[in-house]
């Protein structure tokens, strides 16, 4: 069963849209049968302690809170994909199994090249990036049986409800397991992985690739590097279908692991609509033009 995918944040990144589509199920064929690797024995051995370690770690988070930095890079809004047209910054926040919130926080554009640098590529020392005060970044919660979305620029407050049968569901059985709670051989049968040399000895970087069409049509492949002491996220990189790419810097200086619940619990109770504001339940969406009549 697919669920939909929400027209911008899908190609972002994390959690809410992961109670939104289906885990794909292991009887389907994966659509690269073969490894784009191949790992030999010590490899292999090294990739399951990683996993092994990482699903022992993070097996121990109750709730979680991290602020991060997004940096997007595109081939047709951005100069180049070396530097970032938008540096955005948000938080991200997560109680087990099922309640999230990702909010974009701050928004910054990359500041067009001066008159006398155009036409010219623009470089790394060149760039700039300007905060966008009008542009009011994403925002959605997920309290296990609905999911929000703030569509501030058209006033309006998404209520997309989760079916019966996935609620309650672990967030890591979504597209996107990478930050909580991952299972080893649930990350082995979905995904083609191998540790990727590294000569900073504190982090591990890990390189995934779909192997179903179901998590293939979020992105074409994930780099994750993991702290080495604690095996939680340091940043994660993300290749888009569309050729653009992601990348989501965590302050685990900043992060918060397993707080009271009740300093969390105002960040995922089902937000009241705001004042001026439209709610609109996606459900009724479909009833509606359903039962539109149709021309011949």
């Amino acid at each position: 069963m697919h669920y939909g995918h929400f027209s911008s944040f899908v190609s972002s990144l994390l959690l809410v849209v992961l109670l939104t589509s289906a885990v794909p199920g292991q009887q389907q064929p994966p659509v690269q049968p073969q490894a784009p690797f191949q790992l030999n024995q010590i490899e292999s051995a090294f990739l399951d302690q990683v996993l092994l370690n990482w699903e022992n770690q993070s097996g121990k988070i109750e709730t979680f809170r991290c602020p991060f930095e997004r940096w997007e890079y595109n081939p047709v809004f951005g100069p180049s994909m070396q530097i970032p047209f938008s540096k955005d910054f948000g938080e991200i926040s997560f109680q087990k199994p099922d309640k999230a919130s990702f909010q974009i926080t701050h928004v910054n554009r990359l500041e067009n090249p001066p008159a006398a640098n155009q036409g010219q590529p623009v470089t790394p020392q060149q760039a700039k990036w300007i905060p966008q005060s009008n542009i009011v970044g994403e925002h959605y919660v997920c309290d296990g049986k609905n999911v929000y979305e703030y569509r501030h620029d058209q006033k309006q407050l998404m209520v997309r409800p989760i079916p019966q049968d996935m609620q309650g569901q672990a967030i890591v059985d979504g597209p996107l397991p990478f930050l909580f709670g991952a299972k080893a051989e649930k990350l082995k049968q979905r995904y083609w992985l191998k540790v990727q040399d590294q000569p900073d000895t504190t982090q591990i970087w890990l390189l995934a690739f779909p192997k179903f069409q179901s998590d293939k049509a979020n992105y074409n492949q994930v780099r994750l590097s993991l702290d080495r002491a604690s095996m939680m996220p340091r940043a994660m990189e993300m290749h888009l279908p569309d050729k653009s790419r992601q990348t989501y810097i965590f302050d685990l200086g900043k992060v918060s692991v397993n707080a009271p619940f009740q300093k969390l619990k105002n960040l995922f109770q089902a937000p009241r609509t705001p004042f001026g504001w439209k709610r609109i339940v996606e459900n009724n969406v479909r009833q509606a033009s359903q039962n539109q009549p149709t021309s011949r």
